[in-house]
């Protein structure tokens, strides 16, 4: 799953935005995409599951897709980047990422806060002083838990799903 957290201070109309992906070391962005829509309240939790994903997940969920003829926004195995786009003005422009599009394929993942290949088998939580979208995935990730932007938890630990606490 994927969650998207409203820390803005008003109401977002999330038809202004979608998720695109890109796999396999891919350099370019797939032509399908996950087109967002309602409205997120600010503090509020936006979330995209696999509809295969477990029910506690399910129940978070906004939106699901991954299934027979679906997208595959929320179908990754580690090494597969995404991102959240901002559409304004007839532009779409990239304002989040998770992973780089290097033209390479990165192997089983992306390393994150010192964790090798912690986007495979793990679940990453934003930390609590970040507030805002960052579209260098190097500067995000970071290299150790003080200079990274996540925390790093083992492989299905849910317990933050739902939720997001956001502390300026």
């Amino acid at each position: 799953y994927l969650e998207i957290y409203n820390g803005t201070g008003e109401r977002v109309d999330l038809s202004s935005y979608l998720i695109r992906y890109s796999q396999n070391g891919a350099s370019a962005w797939n032509s399908t995409e996950l087109g967002l829509s309602g409205t997120l309240l600010d503090g509020d939790v936006y979330v995209v599951a696999h509809s295969s994903a477990d029910a506690s997940i399910l129940a978070e969920a906004d939106t699901t897709d991954g299934g027979a003829g679906e997208t595959l926004i929320s179908t990754f195995n580690g090494d597969d980047v995404r991102g959240l786009f901002k559409i304004a003005n007839n532009d779409t422009s990239l304002i989040d990422i998770i992973g780089t599009q290097t033209g390479g394929d990165p192997g089983s993942g992306w390393g994150v806060a010192g964790v090798a290949n912690a986007t495979k088998d793990h679940t990453l939580v934003r930390k609590s002083s970040v507030s805002n979208g960052n579209t260098n995935w190097s500067t995000s990730a970071g290299t150790t838990t003080d200079d990274s932007e996540w925390i790093v938890y083992d492989n299905q630990t849910w317990s933050y799903l739902g939720s997001h606490t956001m502390i300026l």
